[in-house]
């Protein structure tokens, strides 16, 4: 378990007042290869920063967990070079339920599951969780948790509603239409400059953050809302999520 000092907000003048007090912004990496898809993959990376919803400003601490595999504990030479993780990162890493177990108390310890309104300072309550696209919450990390059946309270309920940042982003910046636009992309288009490595889970999250902040200021500020959500859990475990990570290449 790692944990890494995050740089601060790019400014905070002219912040929009917010719903939440808090933004929760994650990412996730996972086990890949080139050219094909490999089953089951796993989270091998948890990254998360929060940002005050007051100001735009990132907490001084950062979390990040490195997550074993089970199924595939050899990262392969693809995996390696796009991620900057090394194999002897995974090997020393925890398990998934463990990794969010020990994000959750690291919320709790910081006040952020427990901000009541106006907890942030930014008039709101509570906090949700943001990503740069729906994969993290809708597809990776709900597949994983069915698949390996980490239920319950397993897996935090907050992680089944999340603020795709594309959303946003796209409505202030008329970036609409159906074309997929990557993380460095958007930033150059606000006019922000990439810091650290692409497919760093932490730095993404770092940079995710950043254009955030962006966007709650920009033009007088948008009111981030929820743009995505899962629908009630079913009677059975074995979902189309569960079928899919037990294919075979």
């Amino acid at each position: 378990m790692n944990t890494a000092a995050a740089s601060g907000g790019d400014g905070v003048a002219g912040v929009q007042l917010q719903e939440f007090a808090y933004f929760v912004v994650i990412d996730l990496e996972a086990t890949c290869e080139r050219g094909r898809r490999i089953y089951p993959q796993e989270i091998i990376e948890f990254a998360s920063v929060v940002v005050d919803g007051a100001t735009g400003e990132q907490l001084a601490e950062a979390f990040r967990a490195y997550v074993r595999p089970l199924h595939h504990r050899e990262l392969t030479n693809y995996c390696r070079e796009l991620t900057g993780i090394a194999q002897a990162d995974v090997d020393a890493g925890v398990d998934l339920r463990e990794a969010l177990r020990a994000h959750d108390a690291w919320l709790d310890a910081r006040g952020v599951k427990n901000a009541a309104a106006g907890g942030g300072g930014g008039g709101g309550g509570g906090f949700a969780v943001v990503t740069w696209g729906d994969w993290d919450c809708r597809t990776m990390l709900e597949g994983e948790c069915r698949f390996k059946r980490i239920i319950g309270d397993g897996k935090p309920e907050y992680f089944d509603r999340w603020i795709n940042l594309k959303v946003p982003f796209r409505q202030v910046f008329d970036r609409g239409g159906a074309r997929r636009i990557g993380l460095e992309e958007a930033l150059a288009v606000a006019g922000l400059a990439f810091e650290g490595r692409p497919h760093s889970g932490l730095d993404d999250a770092r940079n995710t953050a950043r254009l955030l902040a962006l966007l709650m200021r920009r033009r007088g500020g948008v009111r981030l809302a929820i743009t995505g959500s899962l629908p009630p859990p079913p009677s059975q475990l074995i979902t189309s999520y569960s079928i899919m990570f037990q294919r075979s290449p």
